[in-house]
């Protein structure tokens, strides 16, 4: 007689192995299903959707066109080439049907701005220009006006349309860029007993704002006026420096001024507000010069303590620069006593110059100058004992530079004005050519004029002008007098070729 036990356990086993083939053939009944309907969006999985009389009743068969193997085997990447291919496709015909798209290149000029607008302000963007100019300077192409003392200042709106000098004679005027017509004198005096709407002693500083709203002037009378430039009315004045203001700079895109005094400070402004903000200490002696582009930063020097400093005003901080270099001669009038100029090439190099008649290219990443560039404009021959101790070498007075590319200027009173080209990646420079100006050059600045385009063209043409203020005198002192010297302004004209704005 059998066990019930081993009886029962016989029949479990028997009724699992009859289940688990019922599986198995539902789970093969799946899969043949998806590999011949490789198309179908949605595989079923219920028993309900799928049993055995379901798959031989199915149409197997499935007539592909070679276009449709081809769209159904490619990857996703081909699939984006194939569309983009068709669309550039129907641009084309849409383009010769109808001719060029006006609205198009509007848009196209908009977004080559807008990208030229980023790179700048991440301070990335290097323009390769020195090669495009045409040397010679044609004399022809060289414009000038008379003032009636030295010029010390120059400063040009951004959109090229107007320029501004100020002068020793207290006096600021305002000038059309394309005919070099004067179009405003702002008031000014020698006479300090008197009161002027303007200035009453020399104007040394100038400053237009990124709008063009703007103007700043500053002067040996402790003043920062702040004009308007559409009504060439005074708006208000700071009075909170405690002596004469030496340079002003507005922030690139923002109407934030910085301003350099004899009293070692530098303070910045709201002129939108009218308001001051906040004072910077550190240097030892008189700021000479000031500089700055589109990040809350400027760049000073500070005359005899021999530093540049680089002022972080959201941070908080400054990075000091030590100069002094010395010829390979180690001669002591070509010692440097005291940084006179600065310049930002962008926002991680500069330039100074200095009285010792050296360059000297900076990075924010290094203390020390990258290059320097001794006695850049010559040695000055002395007529007697008397003047035996000064500096054989010409000043470096004023440099300027053409934002973001590879050519500057630098001017002093040898006779000429000097332009060089940035080489080795930012890494030095070189000699480009000299342009023949008599007197002490005080100021330079850099402006391009935007030609007229046609319809149908895409670009712009562009002339750079470099315009120069210039006297017989330098603009801090009276040291030396140049009698053959004109006091005015100088503008060069420098065409560049295919340019595009």
């Amino acid at each position: 007689m059998n066990d019930p036990f081993f009886a029962r356990t016989k029949s479990k086993k028997s009724k699992k192995a009859t289940n688990n083939k019922e599986k198995n053939k539902i789970v093969t009944g799946k899969k043949r299903k998806f590999e011949a309907n490789d198309d179908e969006e949605s595989i079923p999985s219920s028993e309900d959707e799928v049993g055995p009389g379901l798959i031989d009743d199915m149409d197997m068969e499935h007539n592909f066109s070679e276009e449709d193997d081809e769209e159904a085997h490619e990857t996703p990447a081909e699939k984006r080439r194939r569309l983009a291919k068709q669309y550039i496709d129907s641009v084309r015909e849409d383009l010769d049907e109808a001719g060029f798209d006006a609205a198009e290149i509007d848009r196209d000029l908009i977004g080559q701005r807008l990208r030229k607008e980023a790179l700048e302000a991440s301070g990335r963007l290097h323009r390769e220009l020195a090669n495009a100019f045409k040397f010679p300077i044609d004399p022809s192409k060289i414009k000038s006006r008379r003032h009636e003392l030295s010029v010390t200042c120059v400063a040009t709106t951004d959109s090229a349309q107007f320029f501004y000098t100020g002068s020793k004679d207290g006096t600021v005027k305002k000038w059309d860029i394309k005919t070099g017509k004067k179009l405003h004198v702002f008031p000014g005096g020698r006479k300090e007993l008197k009161e002027y709407d303007g200035h009453n002693n020399v104007v040394l500083a100038l400053a237009v704002s990124s709008d063009g709203k703007y103007l700043a002037s500053g002067g040996a009378d402790k003043k920062i006026n702040i004009w308007s430039v559409q009504d060439n009315t005074l708006m208000t004045c700071f009075k909170q420096h405690k002596e004469g203001i030496t340079g002003l700079a507005f922030r690139k895109g923002s109407n934030q001024l910085y301003s350099a005094s004899n009293d070692r400070t530098i303070k910045l402004w709201n002129v939108d507000e009218k308001g001051y903000i906040e004072t910077l200490f550190g240097h030892q002696d008189q700021i000479t010069a000031i500089d700055t582009l589109a990040r809350e930063r400027c760049v000073t020097v500070g005359g005899r303590d021999r530093t540049c400093r680089l002022w972080k005003i959201v941070e908080e901080s400054q990075l000091v620069f030590r100069s002094g270099s010395k010829t390979e001669k180690d001669d002591k009038a070509h010692q440097e006593g005291c940084l006179d100029a600065i310049a930002l090439i962008d926002e991680e190099h500069f330039l100074s110059g200095s009285d010792s008649g050296a360059i000297s290219l900076w990075s924010v990443q290094k203390k020390k100058p990258i290059f320097v560039y001794d006695i850049a404009h010559g040695t000055q021959i002395t007529n007697s004992e008397s003047q035996s101790h000064l500096s054989p070498s010409h000043w470096i007075i004023s440099l300027a530079t053409l934002r973001y590319s590879d050519v500057f200027a630098s001017g002093s009173w040898d006779g000429n004005i000097r332009l060089w080209k940035l080489t080795n990646n930012i890494h030095s420079f070189e000699p480009l050519t000299k342009i023949p100006i008599i007197g002490f050059v005080n100021s330079l600045q850099f402006t391009t004029v935007e030609q007229d385009s046609k319809p149908n063209e895409t670009t712009r043409a562009t002339t750079t002008l470099l315009i120069a203020g210039v006297g017989q005198e330098h603009k801090f002192g009276r040291w030396e007098r140049i009698k053959k010297a004109r006091n005015g302004w100088r503008m060069i004209e420098l065409p560049l070729i295919n340019v595009t704005s």
